[in-house]
């Protein structure tokens, strides 16, 4: 969970013997702690750690009087939080720092979309309090920082609506991130050591954290981790193939379906949308195989189900169908309906229709399910790779019967999502 958000400003102060002293003074800030008061940050993150954020943030920068931005996060060194640092150079010089601090256990890559989105406007405020401060505008100082807090305040409230995640969106955290889908893509070919799979992942990106990036894997029950005894090399004597191995006992795949309940409510009342909308589902899926659904749809549908404005417009339509004029503003000030719209619409699961009277509805044209499969094609693979004759490919027999026994016990199993 999110502790809090705090925004500084970099300051260069002169002392009366001439020396400069650099000081990273607070703007403002929000807590998740309803109780805080603004000194609350020194017990998340302390000077040393600020300055060492700055530093990644600045590197190559000395000279540069243009705007700049980026953002960097990471594990902070003296107090037990990570971060998701923004920083900001303005046309006037003025510098900014902006951290988010979560918990270690927190999957920050979850929220990185959210903070990014805040850092955009976050960059034209800065540009506005320089401007406010240069001139010594006390009242437009004010209410800059007002502003500041509410976009902290909402930024926070963005990221506690993407902390309690559904099933569905457990299988988003999955095709929505890179390495996710490589462990998956991993497991669907062979078990796999937790040390060669960390390995793998590392070589991807140098901090990848294995433990965080199997928790959806294990949630929807979906893997199995049990420990491999090995086997005693008959020339050396060393034991190969000791340690924790990671298991495939469940598939998962999103799924469409037609939204039944909204076809059988437009033929009860006799709409004269049923006819349209009844003729477009029925186009669809009279061509739709969820097994040759490309990669790149399912990840545009774990991206989309990441997004808590389009989640919950989503979960709206699965309800209920609107008039494009008409439709309830569920969203953040800042998401632009219009566009929401569009997008669902270009990966086919909202449609628009017209009436007679040339009035535009938007309505649901697929929902989006969970589809759990039982891993078969893998028994094939296993008898394989335990045949297999070179030592690099080969699966040995302890590994290979855990994975049949496993697959043998599991396949009763029902996973309700």
């Amino acid at each position: 969970m999110i502790r809090g958000i705090i925004t500084f400003s970099f300051n260069l102060n002169q002392k009366e013997t001439g020396e400069i002293e650099p000081e990273f003074r607070p703007i403002q800030s929000q807590f998740i702690d309803e109780e805080a008061d603004e000194n609350y940050y020194k017990g998340l993150i302390v000077e040393n750690d600020i300055f060492a954020s700055y530093y990644q943030h600045t590197t190559g920068l000395t000279g540069v009087s243009y705007e700049f931005s980026n953002f960097f996060s990471g594990r902070l060194k003296e107090t037990p939080y990570q971060v998701i640092s923004y920083f900001k150079q303005v046309a006037d010089g003025s510098q900014y720092l902006t951290f988010s601090i979560f918990q270690l256990d927190d999957e920050i890559e979850i929220f990185e979309d959210i903070i990014k989105d805040m850092g955009s406007r976050l960059g034209d405020i800065f540009e506005k309090f320089s401007e406010a401060r240069r001139t010594k505008k006390l009242e437009e100082i004010t209410n800059i920082q007002i502003r500041l807090k509410n976009e902290l305040k909402y930024t926070i409230f963005q990221i506690e609506r993407l902390s309690n995640l559904t099933n569905l969106q457990k299988i988003a955290l999955i095709y929505n991130n890179e390495l996710r889908l490589l462990i998956l893509e991993t497991l669907r070919q062979f078990p796999i050591s937790s040390t060669e799979l960390r390995r793998k992942l590392q070589k991807v990106r140098a901090d990848a954290n294995l433990e965080i990036l199997l928790h959806p894997f294990i949630e929807l029950n979906l893997i199995r981790r049990d420990w491999i005894e090995g086997e005693k090399d008959k020339e050396t004597g060393i034991i190969k193939n000791q340690g924790e191995y990671l298991f495939l006992i469940k598939d998962i795949m999103f799924s469409r379906a037609p939204n039944k309940k909204l076809l059988e409510h437009l033929k009860e009342i006799k709409s004269e949308l049923y006819d349209i909308y009844n003729e477009k589902v029925l186009t669809y899926f009279t061509k739709y195989n969820p097994f040759e659904e490309p990669l790149e749809n399912n990840q545009k549908i774990g991206s989309m189900l990441m997004n808590p404005d389009i989640y919950d417009f989503f979960i709206l339509m699965k309800n209920n169908y609107y008039a494009k004029d008409k439709i309830p503003k569920i969203f953040s000030e800042f998401a632009v309906t219009d566009v929401l719209i569009e997008d669902l619409k270009a990966i086919e699961i909202l449609t628009e229709i017209e009436d007679i009277e040339n009035r535009k509805w938007i309505l649901l044209l697929t929902d989006i399910k969970p589809l759990v499969i039982f891993p078969e094609f893998m028994l094939p693979k296993i008898r394989a790779l335990y045949k297999e004759e070179h030592d690099q490919e080969k699966l040995y027999y302890q590994i290979a019967k855990k994975a049949y026994d496993l697959l043998e016990l599991t396949f009763p199993e029902k996973i309700e999502l």
